[in-house]
C-alpha cells in the first residue's frame, strides 16, 4: 500500500544550495579575527573576559555585514547563536599556547557557523528557532559545569 506524504508537513529548505565552503571560510576568518581582537583588547583591559566578550560582539557584527553581503539565509540567526554559544571563548582557551588557541578558535567558529548556517536553511522558522535554541542551550550547560 502506498504512503502518502504531506509536503506541507515535511521541512523544506529554503534553497537546495548550502554554501559549505563559503560559511567554513567566514567562520576560519572570523576565528582569527577574534583572536586578534581578544590579544588586542586584552592588552588595555587587562582582563581576558572583557576582551572576549569585547570581541566576541564585534566579530558578530563583522560576521552580520559579510553574510549579508554573501545573501546567506537568516545571518541574524546564525550570528546570535555563534554568539552565544561561543560567548566566553577567551577563557576558554587561557591556560592554552598561542598556536593552540588559534587553532581552537578557528576551528569552533567555523563550526558554529556551519552548524548553525545548515539548520537555518530551512524554510519554517519555528523548529528552527527551536533546534538553535535547544543547541544553545545544551552547549551554555555544557561549557560552563
Amino acid at each position: 500500500m502506498a504512503k502518502v506524504v504531506d509536503s506541507r508537513v515535511e521541512s523544506r529548505t529554503v534553497s537546495s544550495y548550502f554554501p559549505l565552503i563559503p560559511t567554513v571560510i567566514v567562520g576560519m576568518i572570523l576565528g582569527i579575527l577574534f583572536w586578534g581582537l581578544n590579544s588586542l583588547i586584552g592588552r588595555f583591559t587587562g582582563s581576558v573576559t572583557i576582551s572576549g566578550d569585547i570581541a566576541t560582539v564585534l566579530v558578530a557584527t563583522v560576521g552580520l555585514i559579510v553574510m549579508v553581503t554573501m545573501r546567506i539565509g537568516r545571518p541574524i540567526v546564525i550570528i546570535l547563536s555563534s554568539a552565544a554559544t561561543l560567548w566566553g571563548l577567551a577563557t576558554w582557551t587561557v591556560g592554552l599556547s598561542l598556536s593552540e588557541a588559534i587553532v581552537w578558535e578557528v576551528a569552533l567558529y567555523a563550526l558554529a557557523y556551519v552548524l548553525f548556517s545548515w539548520i537555518s536553511r530551512f524554510s519554517r522558522a519555528v523548529p528552527v528557532l527551536i533546534t538553535i535554541i535547544t543547541i544553545v542551550v545544551i552547549a551554555r550547560i555544557t561549557t560552563t559545569l
